[in-house]
Formats: C-alpha cells, sequence, structure tokens
C-alpha cells in the first residue's frame, strides 16, 4: 500500500518555538566551527603576515577538493529525515553506510591530491614566502581529510531525525580540543616545538579525528542498532547507494564548484599584493561567524522539508521555510550592526604588536566588512531557500543554477574585471551582486513550488515493495 495513505501529518507542528528547538543547536554547531575558524585566524596573524596570508587560500583548495563527497555524502541527512518521516525508521541508518563509503573514498583521494600542492600553488601566483606556508599547511589538512567527511556524515543521522543537540556537543567540543591543541602546537607549549602553519593543520585534523571516533560510537550503540539499523547485516545497500549517487552528486558537484568559485576570488585578490590577500583572510574569517551559523538555519530548513516530503505534509515544510527565513534575516542583522558599529575593537584582535606595515591590512579589512554587510540580508534568503529545495531532492536545479551563479555572475566578471585592471573594491561589488542574484533565484525557484512533488527516497519501503 503507498505509504501515503498510511503517514498522518507531523503531529509536531513547526512553530517559530520548535524550529528554535531544532535550529539552536544546529547553529551553536556551526558558530563553534566559525570559532574555530576564527581563533585559527587571530593565532596565525599574531604568528605572522604569511602565515595568515597563507591560511585561507590553502584551507579553501583543501576544503574544495573535500567538498565534492562532503556534499555528496553529507546529503544522506535528507535521507534520514524522509525516512523518518516516511516511517521507515530501519531505514535511515542503512542510509547513512551508503555515505561512510562515500566519504572513506573521498578521503583517500584527497589525501593523495596533497601531492598536487607544489603546482597547485605556483599557479596561484602569491609570494614565494607565502607559498612556503601554504604548501605544508595543504598538505596536512588533506592527509587528515577522511575524519571531517565522516564526521560530517555521521552527523546526519542525528540532524536528520532533528536530534542536533547530539551534533551541537560534538561541533563544540571538537572545537574547544582545536583551539587548545591550536594553541600548544602553533607558538610551541608542553614541551612541543613551534610549529606556526602546520601546527594549525595538525590541530585541525587531531580534533576532526576525536570528533569523529566519538561520533561513530555513538552511531554504533545498542539502542540505535535496535531502532535505527545502525550496524546491519549488510552494510552496503547497491540500490540506496545509487539514490544516494543520484540526489547527493548533484549537491556534492555544487558545493564544490561554489567552494572553487569562491576559491578563484581569493585567488584574484592574492594576486592584488599580501595586504589585500591578508585583509580579505581576516575579513571572511569574522564572516564566517555569519555565515556558518546560517548554514544551521538552512541545514534546519532542510530537515523540516525532508520530514514534511516525507510524511506528505507539504503545510509543515512551508511553514518551517517561513520561520527559518525570518529567524535568518533576525539574525544577519546583528551581524551587519557589529560589523557596521564594532568593527575596530572586532579587527584589533588580529593586529600585531610593534608591525607597523599591519595598519593597512587592517584598513582593508574594515572596508571588506562593510561589503560583506551589503550583502548579508540577502545571504540569509540565499542560503535557506537554496537549502529547503535541496531538502525536498530538488539538486538537479541547485547544481545547474550553482554552477551558472557561480561562475557566470561572479567568477567570470571578477576575471575580467581584474585583466582589465579594476581595483580590488571593484571585485567586492561585484561580489555582491552575484549574492543579490542567488538569493533572487532560489526566492524564485522555492515560490514555484515544483519541490513540493519531489522525494528522494522509494515511494514504497522494501519490505512492502517486496
Amino acid at each position: 500500500m503507498p505509504h501515503s495513505n498510511t503517514i498522518p501529518p507531523i503531529a509536531d507542528r513547526p512553530t517559530m518555538r520548535r524550529i528554535i528547538a531544532v535550529a539552536f543547536p544546529l547553529v551553536m554547531a556551526a558558530s563553534g566551527h566559525a570559532l574555530r575558524l576564527f581563533a585559527d585566524r587571530v593565532m596565525l596573524a599574531h604568528y605572522s603576515r604569511e602565515a595568515i596570508a597563507a591560511s585561507m587560500p590553502a584551507g579553501l583548495m583543501s576544503f574544495c577538493l573535500m567538498s565534492l563527497f562532503l556534499g555528496t555524502a553529507g546529503y544522506t541527512h535528507t535521507f534520514v529525515a524522509q525516512y523518518v518521516g516516511a516511517a521507515q525508521r530501519k531505514r535511515a541508518g542503512l542510509a547513512i553506510w551508503q555515505g561512510l563509503y562515500l566519504a572513506a573514498g573521498g578521503g583517500l583521494f584527497v589525501a593523495a591530491c596533497g601531492q598536487l600542492a607544489p603546482s597547485l600553488f605556483d599557479w596561484m601566483g602569491h609570494a614565494p614566502a607565502v607559498q612556503a606556508q601554504q604548501i605544508p599547511y595543504f598538505r596536512v589538512l588533506c592527509r587528515f581529510s577522511m575524519a571531517p567527511m565522516i564526521f560530517s556524515t555521521l552527523a546526519g543521522f542525528w540532524s536528520g531525525r532533528g536530534k542536533t543537540r547530539v551534533v551541537m556537543v560534538l561541533e563544540l567540543l571538537t572545537a574547544a580540543i582545536n583551539i587548545a591543541l591550536n594553541r600548544v602546537l602553533i607558538f610551541g607549549a608542553l614541551g612541543f616545538p613551534r610549529m606556526g602553519i602546520v601546527g594549525a593543520g595538525i590541530a585541525t585534523g587531531i580534533s576532526a579525528t576525536i570528533g569523529m571516533t566519538i561520533a561513530m560510537a555513538l552511531f554504533l550503540n545498542k539502542e540505535n542498532r535496535r531502532e535505527f539499523g545502525t550496524l546491519p547485516r549488510i552494510t552496503f545497500d547497491l540500490p540506496l547507494f545509487r539514490r544516494l549517487i543520484r540526489f547527493g552528486l548533484p549537491n556534492g558537484l555544487q558545493f564544490m564548484l561554489d567552494m572553487a568559485a569562491f576559491n578563484m576570488f581569493i585567488v584574484l585578490l592574492g594576486r592584488m599584493g599580501e595586504v589585500m590577500l591578508e585583509a580579505a583572510n581576516i575579513a571572511f574569517g569574522l564572516n564566517a561567524l555569519a555565515f556558518l551559523p546560517l548554514i544551521g538555519l538552512g541545514t534546519t530548513a532542510s530537515i523540516m522539508v525532508g520530514q514534511g516530503v516525507g510524511a506528505r505534509d507539504i503545510p509543515f515544510a512551508r511553514q518551517a521555510v517561513k520561520n527559518a527565513v525570518l529567524l535568518a534575516v533576525i539574525y544577519n542583522s546583528f551581524v551587519a550592526i557589529l560589523f557596521i558599529f564594532a568593527a575596530d575593537p572586532v579587527l584589533a584582535l588580529f593586529a600585531r604588536p610593534g608591525d607597523t606595515e599591519q595598519v593597512e591590512a587592517l584598513h582593508a579589512a574594515k572596508i571588506c566588512l562593510r561589503f560583506i554587510t551589503a550583502y548579508l540580508a540577502f545571504d540569509a534568503l540565499y542560503i535557506v531557500y537554496s537549502h529547503a529545495i535541496k531538502g525536498a531532492g530538488d539538486t538537479r536545479f541547485s547544481m545547474s543554477m550553482g554552477i551558472v551563479l557561480s561562475w557566470g555572475t561572479m567568477v567570470l566578471p571578477c576575471w575580467i574585471a581584474f585583466t582589465l585592471g579594476a581595483s580590488a573594491w571593484t571585485l567586492w561589488g561585484l561580489l555582491v551582486i552575484h549574492v543579490i542574484i542567488a538569493s533572487l533565484v532560489f526566492l524564485t525557484r522555492y515560490g514555484q513550488g515544483k519541490w513540493q512533488s519531489m522525494r528522494v527516497i522509494e515511494q514504497e519501503s522494501p519490505e512492502t515493495s517486496s
């Protein structure tokens, strides 16, 4: 019998209180990750100009390689959400296993890509002193890449069910370990040598490995094995794996190409000199405090849409998205106020005592924050609406439009402007225009309602079909 005749509407309606209950732990988890990045930038800024200038391009390059697998394997949270909404709880654990296989394979691939470091950073064209910092940092991040990919996939087991407090605790614990190890390994303490940017990479890798280990232990506990089938007799399910590839791969491709486009933006700024590269690193380090918590709200919208679509309760999904958008706009409004009225004391955290040359970089970073403030509200709309339609399975549109937007309205115009000798502020202005256009495109797609008839899981449970 089709599930549309057997699944009642979701009883727990997506009131603002319910959205906050699900979103708050995810926002806190993302904030923990943002705090880790922020601490990395502050500590590396105090270590040396070359270290802070190298950290973002090298970190972005490794993350860009990982993003294909993070986006594909991480899409299992949508499968979990729809299976739970469709009352097929035993399938949730099996869905996560398909993502774990992808994440493990992705970790091996990215680790091998570490050998490409000299060629990649020579192409970027940054100063030799910066490249000398980028290459070893990139290699360390690549070698540890399997751990954060597996950790992210496992997190989908709880976030897909709306049990987001577990994700929050794991992320905050990982961030705390990372920050503590940064202090020890970057500057040298407790008998460890002064390792600089390499120490920052090792701290990131060790903390992710600890988080992954704890998450795996929780995933495989007795209760989860019994209720959600987290350790079935056979963990690889080819039909389910194919469905993950079908719906998750477009999501992963969009994620990777978005990251590649953003990395190109940083590369172009870096070719304008070390001052602008350091300023961009500082500004985007602060922007992470706004962007990453919004990802938590976007994930909440995706989860709620997935549960609503799985239960065929579209009003539930629409109300959840409406509330998530409101929260995202309110949050980014507070961030905008911070960037406008408290920029100087925040930027002072990055200052190196006695380094008069850094004054120019901090002044440029303050101007960068003004451009970021200009697109914050539109970024909120883009993140929530794009996550919402992907939560239903509208990943092919997201991929194709993401490619057109990232490369057609950002990379290409910025490249043309750069080759014509435009200033860095022209490139920043083009970035603002890109975010505005992207937000309007995904708002329109969501409003068309095509996502309401989509579904990533089987129309009938395997047991019913057989």
